[in-house]
């Protein structure tokens, strides 16, 4: 699969390790999960004092009062609405993960925001806002209960992310490191929403601002997962991130500290190796080709940058520009950071070369794996 993307179009908004077999060992296939029912009433208190709240990444409320008016009327008439579907977060809250067009509209004509429109069996109601109804049909609706399925913290962390998934069937699907935010709060994640921004990140990204659905979060969490576990790494690409950030959400202090002080060092190193031509594809002079972003060669620049040892002169990064040109001419190179860039011996291929590629420049640089295996 190609990994190349232009950081301003949608095809970077592709999961490149989307299509690698994501297998379900039977310890891993934990779903714990509980049916109950909830009054308008209680659905509406509980999203007033936000004990029921939206995940941080979320589709905007887009019904129209026609549309959310027949909600209205079905819920009226006891017509069975689809089940909602809730999970349970460990300060004992509740994230709306299917259902909040649903959910907002009762909200909304509870709260008397819009008056019923559209109504195919009860033209009586037309233009009536909650408050004007008849006083049975305010207490019938705020009685009226909900099937919701909650799913329980105790859940294990891939068949949570596996149900996400499942359920994401908007109009503007969530990607994977949009639904990773919402699932691996804490302070590992609020780190990576802060260096998305680093300034020189984003001038060898190309663009002034983090690019949208969190692309440059995952090139991070991408870099920071490998950076630890690159030896250990097996595909696919994507539970091995889903696990790292699992385990490394509620990360301390020091340990936060530790990751920023690495990216900062990394990236400065990255700079001042391959400056504007970071991560693309580039001449025999290391001027880049083309204006693509290719996430291959962010792993492999970075973790090879965050390697190196001592600083890097000026004559010593011309030398390195040119070594790594030459890794252009290479096919076996092109393949390791083009055609399915999630495999384990591609992923090594294309981090060894670049090492072996700063080595010939006379730069010092220990990977702390083998990087042959």
């Amino acid at each position: 699969m190609d990994d190349q993307a232009n950081p301003n179009s949608s095809d970077d908004l592709q999961e490149m390790e989307g299509d690698e077999e994501f297998t379900f060992p039977p310890a891993e296939r934990r779903v714990i999960t509980q049916p109950v029912d909830l009054s308008v009433t209680t659905l509406c208190e509980q999203w007033e004092t936000s004990l029921l709240r939206l995940p941080d990444i979320q589709r905007e409320y887009v019904w129209d009062n026609g549309k959310a008016s027949r909600l209205i009327e079905s819920l009226i008439l006891n017509i069975p609405i689809p089940v909602l579907y809730f999970a349970e977060t460990k300060d004992a809250r509740y994230e709306v993960i299917d259902g909040h067009q649903r959910v907002r509209s009762i909200v909304r004509f509870v709260g008397n925001e819009f008056s019923l429109s559209g109504l195919g069996v009860l033209p009586e109601y037309k233009n009536l806002r909650f408050h004007q109804l008849p006083e049975r049909e305010q207490r019938f609706l705020k009685m009226r209960t909900l099937r919701v399925i909650i799913i329980s913290i105790d859940s294990h962390p891939n068949m949570k992310f596996e149900i996400f998934e499942r359920l994401n069937t908007g109009a503007i699907s969530l990607n994977a490191q949009e639904l990773r935010n919402s699932i691996y709060r804490g302070a590992f994640n609020e780190m990576l929403h802060d260096l998305v921004k680093d300034p020189t990140l984003r001038r060898m990204l190309g663009t002034k601002t983090p690019r949208r659905r969190m692309v440059d979060q995952e090139l991070l969490l991408r870099f920071f997962a490998l950076s630890e576990s690159l030896g250990e790494y097996r595909t696919p690409l994507k539970r091995f991130l889903n696990s790292f950030m699992n385990n490394i959400k509620n990360a301390d202090d020091a340990t936060i500290s530790s990751l920023r002080d690495l990216f900062r060092r990394t990236v400065d190193t990255a700079f001042r190796l391959v400056g504007d031509a970071a991560f693309k594809n580039t001449d025999k002079e290391g001027r880049p080709t083309e204006k693509t972003i290719n996430r291959a060669l962010f792993d492999a620049q970075m973790l090879a940058s965050s390697w190196i040892q001592g600083k890097v002169d000026e004559n010593a990064a011309k030398r390195a520009r040119e070594e790594l040109a030459l890794l252009f001419l290479d096919e076996t190179f092109l393949d390791a950071i083009q055609r399915a860039t999630g495999d384990r011996a591609r992923t090594l291929k294309r981090v060894r070369e670049t090492v072996n590629a700063l080595r010939r420049a006379g730069i010092a640089v220990e990977p702390p794996f083998d990087l042959s295996k």
